[in-house]
């Protein structure tokens, strides 16, 4: 098991949580709406040959100032000036959903900072004949099914509140009310980001989960269409929480990309 440690940094006057593990070259972490900011399988393997920063994004677990954030782009912002603290001129990200729309973002603030990009089911897009399914529900077992290919499977119930009465459910909640302060009108999607596609130039990897009732496909393909140098990687019998389904899979993609 990798060594790993929770610190808190001041980001330009927001109080971060950061976990940092493995060693290596330095490889960025930008967690889902889900609020993945605990050492998961996934930070486990991709610390075995890389130092691995996991931020939690303002307003998640215990980093505060989501008061100073109106919009995915002040997020990005965040995440100029997370840069900035950790002395990093530029960096590889791996990003899910709500993090790989805001590795999108950041790598059109500062192109210069991104040196590749690896966006998992990455949110962020607004298809209209691909629409993304409605993420704020109070269902679990709804919420389970839109989330994981098997819904009864171990990643699903390890991972996910089963109840009100869940220990987990608090810091579910807090990361539900800061991505509803981020995404929830327009829903989960920056209307002017298609148009600045072509414009980011680093070299991309997508990887989609197949079955992803969330964020369909298609969406993954427009990003591998749109990009000038980006890739796409269908993962099988896979839903939206890919990094909990298939770490294994995906760390051996990103080493390959990276390498």
């Amino acid at each position: 098991m990798t060594k790993s440690e929770t610190m808190f940094l001041d980001v330009a006057g927001k109080k971060t949580q950061l976990t940092k593990g493995g060693s290596g070259p330095p490889l960025l972490y930008l967690h889902s709406a889900a609020g993945e900011t605990e050492w998961t399988d996934l930070h486990e393997a991709l610390a075995a040959r890389y130092t691995l920063y996991v931020p939690a994004h303002p307003g998640f677990a215990l980093s505060e100032g989501l008061d100073k954030i109106d919009d995915v782009f002040d997020l990005a912002w965040h995440y100029v000036d997370l840069l900035d603290a950790l002395h990093l001129e530029q960096v590889p990200i791996v990003g899910f959903s709500l993090g790989a729309w805001i590795a999108l973002e950041l790598s059109l603030l500062r192109p210069n900072r991104v040196s590749r990009m690896v966006l998992i089911d990455a949110a962020g897009l607004h298809l209209p004949d691909a629409p993304m399914a409605e993420l704020f529900i109070d269902d679990f077992d709804k919420l389970r099914r839109l989330l994981f290919f098997e819904p009864d499977g171990e990643a699903a119930r390890k991972f996910m509140p089963e109840s009100l009465e869940d220990p987990r459910i608090l810091l579910w909640l807090r990361a539900r009310e800061a991505t509803a302060r981020v995404g929830w009108n327009p829903y989960l999607h920056d209307p002017r980001l298609p148009g600045h596609l072509h414009r980011i130039a680093c070299p991309t990897l997508i990887l989609w989960g197949r079955h992803d009732r969330l964020i369909p496909l298609a969406h993954g393909e427009y990003l591998a269409k749109h990009l000038p140098n980006a890739r796409l990687h269908v993962l099988e019998n896979c839903g939206h929480m890919a990094p909990f389904e298939q770490p294994g899979e995906i760390a051996a993609r990103v080493f390959e990309f990276l390498s």
